[in-house]
């Protein structure tokens, strides 16, 4: 299973080449290719997880990342630069081998049947298999050049896939969004990228594990915020989380793939990955943490009052990524990863069951649903496992042991401040969550018709839900007692998932689920209050939590910055500027004739030509008049020309 996991990435590109040329000739589109390379992966996968639990023995090598196998081959060769390709398996690894290849094997299966009947079935496949290949390109790279390059695969991949549905112009938009925003992050990572090798001389993991310890604090700290920039703008942290909530313009399933196991992770795993480095850096570790801390909380309030289902679980995702990258920040990855883990598999399911809900009702707002769970009662059942996984219901949600380990982590590593702002993020997600189901599957239908035409799912698409609702519910408990996470990842940290103040983290999260829990019941279910009294009684809450003011303020910049001086020059009197410069040049064109005509006249004419002319006149007319021809006159001048000499001598001599 490790000599050949290199398989894992390779099938599934595979897979998307030939669905690209050949979907359309062959049966089911060429979905079933997809499926089956994904297949495989799940397979392989859990084979190399076992290989990594079991067999110790078969990761040779020691790392900052604990113990990893590793296979390179040759690339290319510039002058004495040697660039490498290869595979490098650490439990980390592992672990988001088996979550990348889960979630996408489940998310092709439901994709038959939410997908089936829509133009362009084949390139969609084809799109999912790319984009899932870029995912595990990046998870099993042994390099940093190579994890970059499946990287920016990915927001390739993202672009396609966002914007898949091309012809509204909502999607095409936001495409270009999610394309935009993740390249600025992108450029910090390549920058730090690059001066990461011109500072150690290798781009490997192994290698720059070895050789870290060698840079200046300094220096590892501009390294760190380089590549916390690339993390920011995939993961969708602050300020780079804008393009996430409209990436939910793509078809619902692609959405799972995203916010589950491949784009959002990417960012969370970099950190993960690298956190070695950050260590080195406490202004990078601060900044990382209450980064995550404020994706956190305002994520959470923007969730409060959006009404499009996917919007909801758009935002729930950024603050759920923010909860990761604070336990980044404050020297614990590996409770990060194991919340990146149950994440996954909670996240996805409250997608599909979402996209099952739309798919019935034909909409994704809230407020025309409504209790659905009478006709939809398989979707109902999936997304309530998510949602006891999601809000942390204490040993029953998956969610609630990695929480738990975050929460204790913030509060070990001394962040009191940072503490209170996660767990009353804690209590939004629970409210917030809780409200999305009330208006969704409880009460009374509040549009007859889209709920008299509302069917459950078939069994392509509610066999991955019931599967995720599996995972939901038993993740959590199978990580933390049976096959403890911090077997499988190994990661030599600050801090560490198990803490003393496990007591103190319990009572406030209890606190946080009963408080959320609590008031949503009593406003969408007894109205008391009314969410309507209350967003007239208190309007400019609502609007700080409704109102997008990121968007708001880049929409601003742009405008000043870029279509303000285009519009300026594409309103410019051109024909104005035309007579001007004719005009003009016309002008100082007769001034430089007057001048030229001058010089010629004056200069050239004048003296040059005429002038030499009258000097050589006037010298030949005074020649003239001594050259008389009387001989007498030559006679007398020599003479007196003789007399005038001899009297000079005699002065001289006497």
């Amino acid at each position: 299973m490790l000599d050949y996991a290199y398989l894992i990435p390779l099938l599934p590109l595979a897979a998307s080449v030939l669905i690209l040329f050949f979907g359309k000739k062959l049966p089911l589109g060429g979905a079933w290719i997809g499926i089956l390379a994904a297949g495989w992966g799940v397979v392989q996968s859990f084979g190399i997880l076992a290989n990594v639990y079991l067999r110790p023995d078969l990761l040779p090598f020691e790392g900052v990342s604990g113990r990893f196998f590793e296979r390179t081959w040759d690339w290319f060769t510039i002058g004495p630069v040697r660039v490498e390709t290869g595979v490098m398996i650490d439990g980390m690894a592992a672990m988001m081998l088996v979550v990348v290849t889960v979630v996408s094997f489940l998310v092709q299966v439901y994709s038959l049947g939410y997908q089936h009947g829509k133009p362009r079935f084949s390139r969609y496949y084809a799109y999912l298999s790319f984009f899932t290949s870029a995912m595990l390109l990046l998870v099993v790279a042994n390099n940093l050049l190579q994890f970059f390059m499946g990287w920016e695969l990915m927001g390739l991949s993202s672009y396609l896939l966002i914007g898949f549905e091309f012809e509204r112009p909502a999607a095409a938009y936001a495409s270009r969004k999610a394309f935009i925003t993740t390249r600025i992050g992108d450029v910090g990572f390549y920058l730090g990228l690059l001066l990461l090798f011109t500072s150690l001389g290798t781009l490997n993991f192994g290698l720059i594990g070895n050789e870290y310890k060698s840079l200046t604090p300094a220096l590892a700290t501009v390294i760190s915020l380089l590549l916390f920039a690339g993390a920011v703008g995939k993961s969708a942290q602050v300020p780079l989380h804008v393009w996430l909530p409209d990436a939910m313009e793509g078809p619902t399933p692609v959405s799972a793939l995203i916010h589950a196991a491949t784009m959002v992770a990417a960012g969370v795993f970099l950190l993960a990955r690298f956190h070695f480095l950050f260590a080195l850096s406490p202004f990078a570790l601060t900044l990382v943490a209450w980064t995550g801390g404020i994706t956190a909380l305002g994520a959470a309030l923007s969730a409060l009052t959006a009404t499009d289902i996917k919007k909801v679980l758009a935002y729930s995702t950024i603050s759920q990524l923010g909860f990761m990258v604070m336990s980044m920040g404050v020297g614990d990855p590996q409770s990060g990863m194991f919340h990146l883990t149950t994440h996954a598999f909670f996240k996805a399911l409250l997608f599909l069951g979402a996209g099952s809900v739309i798919h019935a009702v034909h909409t994704n707002e809230m407020p025309l649903m409504g209790g659905l769970a009478k006709k939809l009662p398989i979707t109902a059942i999936a997304m309530f496992c998510a949602w006891l996984a999601i809000i942390g219901f204490p040993y029953v949600g998956s969610g609630f042991y990695s929480k738990e380990a975050i929460l204790g982590a913030v509060l070990a590593a001394h962040h009191p401040a940072l503490f209170a702002v996660a767990a009353f993020a804690a209590f939004l997600t629970t409210f917030y969550m809780t409200r999305l189901m009330i208006l969704t599957f409880w009460g009374t239908p509040r549009d007859g018709e889209r709920f008299g035409h509302a069917h459950e799912s078939g069994p392509a698409m509610a066999i991955p839900l019931a599967i995720l609702a599996v995972f939901s519910i038993g993740a959590g408990f199978l990580l933390h007692f049976v096959f403890p996470f911090d077997k499988w990842v190994v990661i030599n940290a600050l801090h560490h998932g198990a803490h003393d103040g496990h007591g103190v983290v319990l009572g406030v999260s209890l606190v946080a689920l009963a408080a959320g829990l609590s008031l949503a019941v009593a406003m969408y279910v007894f109205k008391k209050p009314d969410p309507v009294w209350v967003a007239g009684r208190f309007p400019a809450l609502y609007q700080l939590v409704t109102v997008r003011y990121f968007d708001k303020a880049y929409l601003y910049l742009s405008d000043v910055l870029c279509f303000k001086p285009a519009r300026i020059l594409a309103e410019f009197d051109y024909n104005f500027l035309d007579q001007f410069v004719v005009d003009g040049v016309g002008a100082v064109g007769q001034w430089l004739g007057r001048v030229h005509k001058w010089v010629d006249d004056v200069i050239v004419d004048g003296v040059c030509v005429n002038g030499w002319g009258w000097l050589a006149d006037r010298l030949g007319s005074g020649v003239r008049a001594v050259q008389s021809g009387f001989v007498q006159n030559y006679l007398l001048a020599a003479a007196l020309g003789v007399g005038v000499l001899l009297l000079w001598i005699a002065g001289v001599l006497g």
